[in-house]
């Protein structure tokens, strides 16, 4: 429980996901459990590796009407949003205004980049006079979190958080906030994110795609990532609230640390400050020690820089603790979903904790860094868990969760 006691208790109770390992928290959770890893060589892009959602189609939740302005990235956040609302009763009736208290905090790094490119392209190219009005709107960073609000009628806190990879977390968090605050009664928050051309092109032009083609995070011989999609959310509300009608909490969003501690536009800072700073801060506000974390989801990507950031932060933190701790990298099986990433490392530090146990690295052999990971699950015994999601552009940030208890 976080240390102010008077401040109301944050609870999960449902969740939206939808990605390249599967469709809906179950199918997410049974691919990540299995091993699984959605990273292949890509059809779309010659040369990439990714972790992409094939022949994507959302007419099985959305339907047709309204959906062909919507891009790619808009479309999988919508997906995501049409899940948690039908899960968790809040779906809302087409015919009426929508719900003043029921709103939608998003993560992203590049919003709809694709829809961005084409429409600025468009204008260089052939004129201003030649672009199409239809596209405008898909251009702002903001536009995926204003569609699904459209599409949904979510009428309460619609707003976008960028700040690198650690949108996702920071999401959940400042969407906690206005809870707190009262200034919401429902709120998904997380992440989302699309892989197109320009994605594509700027992983392989920075040097961040793995060579080899498989990401192994915290591996002695990792030489990259590989980009991936989706969307995911979580619904939020006070404890009070999902006791008044009647919902069933399933976790507590306990406590956030953030960092930052850039050095470069595309570096991960080596001292590793600002990751151990957050970790500590959302420790601190949790009002728990190292001790009482049971499972680590790491943010770890296979950036030979990045991950060995992490590993010294975990380090400076829990010290020898780390070796009883298990610890678990999703991006080995879901890839770098950049803005969203963190928000789907929250969700399988969710399932871990409903489990009670670590879903395997995809993929992993063997470290020399000194944590605890697994090409298998890895049971454990305990209530929270720590997720991370560190950003290379000096944005760093940490939640801790809890598994539901009174």
């Amino acid at each position: 429980m976080p240390t102010n006691s008077l401040s109301p208790r944050i609870v999960v109770t449902g969740t939206g996901v939808i990605s390249p390992l599967g469709a809906g928290p179950d199918a997410f959770a049974d691919a990540l459990w299995s091993g699984t890893s959605a990273i292949a060589a890509s059809e779309r892009f010659p040369g990439s590796h990714i972790a992409e959602f094939k022949e994507f189609n959302p007419a099985p939740w959305l339907g047709n009407k309204g959906v062909r302005i919507l891009d790619r990235g808009t479309r999988f956040l919508c997906v995501a949003a049409q899940m948690l609302l039908d899960s968790t009763g809040l779906l809302q009736d087409p015919a009426s205004q929508g719900d003043a208290m029921l709103g939608l905090v998003c993560g992203t790094m590049f919003g709809g980049i694709h829809s961005i490119a084409t429409f600025d392209m468009s204008g260089l190219t052939e004129g201003p006079s030649m672009v199409s009005p239809m596209e405008f709107p898909n251009t702002v960073i903001n536009a995926p979190a204003g569609q699904a609000a459209i599409k949904h009628k979510l009428r309460g806190v619609n707003s976008t958080i960028c700040s690198g990879l650690a949108s996702g977390l920071a999401a959940i968090s400042y969407a906690a906030e206005f809870l707190r605050f009262n200034r919401a009664r429902y709120l998904m928050a997380g992440g989302m994110e699309e892989v197109c051309d320009e994605a594509s092109l700027g992983f392989r032009k920075l040097g961040l795609q793995s060579a080899s083609g498989s990401v192994r995070p915290f591996a002695d011989g990792r030489d990259g990532t590989a980009a991936g999609e989706g969307a995911a959310l979580w619904m939020l509300e006070t404890e009070e609230t999902a006791a008044a009608r009647g919902a069933t909490p399933i976790l507590e969003v306990c406590g956030f640390g953030s960092a930052h501690d850039a050095i470069d536009s595309i570096r991960f800072n080596p001292d590793a400050s600002g990751a151990t700073a957050a970790i500590g801060q959302a420790l601190e506000e949790s009002g728990i020690g190292p001790e009482q974390i049971s499972c680590i989801i790491s943010g770890a990507s296979g950036s030979p820089e990045g991950d060995a950031m992490e590993a010294k932060a975990l380090h400076a933190v829990f010290g020898s603790l780390l070796e009883s701790i298990p610890v678990s990298a999703p991006k080995a099986a879901t890839g770098e979903v950049m803005g969203g990433s963190g928000a789907f490392c929250a969700i399988a530090g969710g399932l871990a904790l409903l489990r009670q146990e670590a879903p395997p690295t995809a993929g992993f052999t063997g470290s020399s860094l000194g944590l605890r990971l697994s090409g298998s699950a890895q049971p454990f015994s305990g209530d929270y868990a720590l997720v991370n999601a560190f950003s290379c552009d000096g944005n760093n940030a940490s939640l801790v969760i809890r598994r539901w208890t009174k």
